[in-house]
């Protein structure tokens, strides 16, 4: 095949455990010979394709600078790149020695046995969430009975004060969740924290969700250890600060699982 006739290629980095979005930047920068701060959004946006729909020569010209540079990387056509499924919501399930056993969920999910050898990527995160309620308050009554009193006894009239009022309430926590990709059969499966049940823990099992969260977390990367883990799974494995767990979106998850799963899929992780 002449170069002409190569398809399209995607750049990825190789180490997960080793993503570090200024350093991605400062690479792209030096190449570019531009502000190394021209390409941070990008380089935490893409997190490990660094970029996509190259040329082929540019690819692998790319991939080899970035390598040496310490960021070992890899070419590899932009047909590769995998698309993850979308994820079924998990509600009950069991640990068994050959595998990962669905059992139920909110969605009819059908029961079904998943080979821990099939288990290529576990990614866990937390996402800020927000709700806003408006709440009617009645009028104060007593204020109300107050200043009819002092009108009966000065015969001045005054006036009864506001009746219902509208009061915007915003209250803030987060969703804690892990989704299991598994490839040969292509499954996704999520787990949110406050939604599942962790019975499967058996005699490990403690009060309070998401310290079962961790619990399950651990037990599942025991069980997969070839798994390849996101950087919320590394950091809640590690117990380390909450900020280094917290993704912008379930889109910016769905991005570093593309990632993830693309390297998995090509054995090309490092």
């Amino acid at each position: 095949m002449s170069q002409a006739e190569r398809p399209p290629h995607a750049v990825l980095l190789r180490a997960p455990d080793k993503f570090s979005a200024p350093a991605v930047a400062a690479a792209l920068a030096r190449r570019a010979k531009a502000p190394a701060l021209d390409f941070m959004v990008a380089a935490r946006r893409n997190w490990g394709v660094v970029a996509e729909a190259l040329p082929a020569v540019d690819a692998e010209k790319m991939a080899a600078e970035l390598t040496a540079e310490g960021l070992d990387s890899v070419a590899v056509p932009q047909s590769l790149l995998e698309t993850p499924e979308e994820p079924a919501l998990l509600g009950k399930a069991e640990l068994t020695g050959d595998g990962f056993d669905v059992v139920s969920g909110p969605a009819h999910l059908a029961p079904e046995r998943l080979n821990w050898t099939r288990l290529a990527v576990i990614a866990a995160a937390a996402l800020a969430t927000s709700e806003r309620k408006t709440v009617t308050e009645g009028a104060d009554l007593g204020a109300k009975a107050v200043r009819l009193g002092l009108t009966l006894a000065t015969g001045i009239p005054l006036p009864m004060g506001g009746g219902e009022k509208k009061r915007v309430i915003e209250s803030h926590d987060r969703l804690l969740l892990v989704d299991l990709l598994f490839v040969e059969p292509a499954r996704v499966l999520r787990v949110e924290a406050a939604r599942f049940d962790y019975a499967l823990l058996g005699d490990k099992m403690l009060h309070g969700a998401e310290v079962n969260f961790s619990l399950l977390l651990a037990e599942l990367s025991a069980r997969a250890p070839r798994a390849l883990r996101g950087r919320g799974t590394r950091a809640l494995l590690a117990r380390r600060p909450s900020s280094e767990y917290l993704y912008e979106s379930i889109a910016d998850l769905r991005r570093e699982e593309r990632w993830l799963l693309t390297l998995a899929a090509l054995g090309a992780a490092r």
